[in-house]
């Protein structure tokens, strides 16, 4: 049996037994700092695939909402549409059918029962009419009224007269013209015609 003893001063076998593995001690720090990043970046990640989560659900719903506001706004432009046709349709009518109602009711006012009108047509501005009477003094006389009519009459041209015969009895016949005011002279004759009109085509105006 050997036996070994160790002769060395007791402070030398002290310091070796204290003695640091430097190696070792780097590969542990290395081994911590690895793990520390390795956690922050975890981290990190998690943080801003959160975030991303959290845009891309905003940006979901805003998406949403551009969808909803962009039915609705076409919705209204749908119905902006439809009353601007309507309010159109009520501006053609009274630029042209009004002062035909007018002239209608001037006329209604103006015929005898000695003329007869086989045919009218009143057109944007101008009015021919057609018929038969029972003299020519009779034609005179309706144009003369017609004449007198300056709310709805600017002119009245010179008829042009035919004779003819119906049954026994001799009648004139005659073609007659005549020009008529527009809407907005109307107008001006009648104030709350203008209102109306004035209403319209800001209504227009606004469609637009």
């Amino acid at each position: 049996m050997q036996t070994m003893f160790d002769l060395r001063p007791p402070h030398l076998v002290q310091m070796q037994s204290q003695r640091v593995d430097v190696f070792r001690v780097f590969n542990v720090l290395f081994f911590l700092i690895f793990l520390i990043l390795s956690v922050y970046d975890i981290g990190f990640l998690a943080l801003n695939l959160r975030r991303v989560k959290q845009e891309l659900s905003a940006a979901r719903g805003d998406e949403a909402s551009v969808k909803a506001q962009s039915v609705q706004y076409a919705s209204a432009l749908t119905t902006m549409k439809e009353l601007r046709d309507k309010v159109q349709v009520y501006l053609q009518f009274t630029r042209e059918e009004l002062p035909a109602v007018e002239f209608m009711a001037a006329l209604e006012g103006a015929i005898s029962n000695g003329i007869k009108i086989s045919r009218l047509e009143v057109r944007p501005g101008n009015v021919l009419m057609r018929g038969a009477a029972v003299s020519d003094q009779e034609i005179i006389d309706f144009a003369a009224k017609l004449d007198g009519m300056k709310n709805i009459v600017t002119t009245v041209n010179a008829p042009v007269t035919s004779k003819s015969t119906l049954g026994s009895r001799q009648i004139s016949e005659f073609t007659l013209t005549c020009n008529i005011k527009d809407i907005m002279a109307i107008a001006a004759v009648y104030p709350h015609l203008m209102s109306s009109q004035s209403v319209a085509a800001d209504e227009e105006g606004t469609v637009q």
